[in-house]
């Protein structure tokens, strides 16, 4: 073979080669950066839902409702990201993960904080009336004592919903540190959000011990 020739070929191929490792690199590249959106794109949606949930002051039906939306899309945006192949982007994942996961929690409790004071709502009053409505008879007894049940039973289920809630909000910020060097400011939520969250979370509970507490003294109901 002339020497020249052979020289000639060897440069053919590792140009090949060298094409081949550049295009797939490239390909690699371009399929980090697609993850790197699709990842965002998971944390910026259930950020804007935690924000509306977290900033809602309506406890109505549709308030409800709502927040049953953000709740069911926060979960799927967990679950979408469990789905991925993210070995490209470990850390980013990781981040996302805590994010994602403690976001859902956080939307969780406030649908559970709602839904007990909603009871409570409804469970209070009735003892009140019912308590109004003394005639002292073996019935009458009996259903004080259950409906006095029911107002424990919802006060002491908002208790617990409120104070995971105010866990999961004091816990928060870490995991918005350890998005932020890669989603961005965007996704973040301020502390003062959390701070009045929180704070309305507890006087619910303060507000409700309170009425409670009425139903207690002995001139209550007369």
């Amino acid at each position: 073979m002339n020497p020249a020739s052979g020289k000639k070929t060897v440069v053919i191929a590792l140009v090949a080669v060298i094409a081949v490792v550049a295009a797939w690199w490239g390909y690699g590249e371009h399929r980090k950066g697609e993850q790197r959106k699709a990842i965002v794109a998971l944390v910026s949606d259930t950020a804007t839902r935690m924000s509306s949930a977290l900033t809602a002051t309506d406890g109505g039906p549709e308030a409800a409702r709502k927040l049953e939306e953000h709740t069911a899309a926060a979960d799927r945006n967990l679950a979408e990201l469990k789905r991925m192949n993210t070995a490209r982007e470990p850390a980013f994942a990781e981040a996302a993960d805590d994010y994602l996961l403690t976001g859902r929690e956080i939307l969780k409790r406030l649908v559970n904080v709602q839904r007990y004071r909603q009871l409570l709502s409804e469970s209070l009053p009735a003892l009140q009336a019912h308590m109004r409505a003394d005639n002292r008879t073996g019935a009458w007894v009996q259903e004080a004592v259950k409906a006095r049940e029911r107002v424990n039973k919802d006060h002491r289920d908002l208790t617990i919903a409120a104070g995971v809630l105010d866990q999961l909000l004091q816990s928060f910020p870490a995991s918005q540190k350890k998005i932020a060097p890669f989603a961005g400011p965007a996704v973040l939520i301020d502390d003062s959000v959390l701070a009045a969250a929180r704070a309305r979370a507890l006087e619910a509970v303060k507000q409700a011990a309170a009425e409670i507490a009425k139903t207690n003294q002995p001139d209550a109901f007369r």
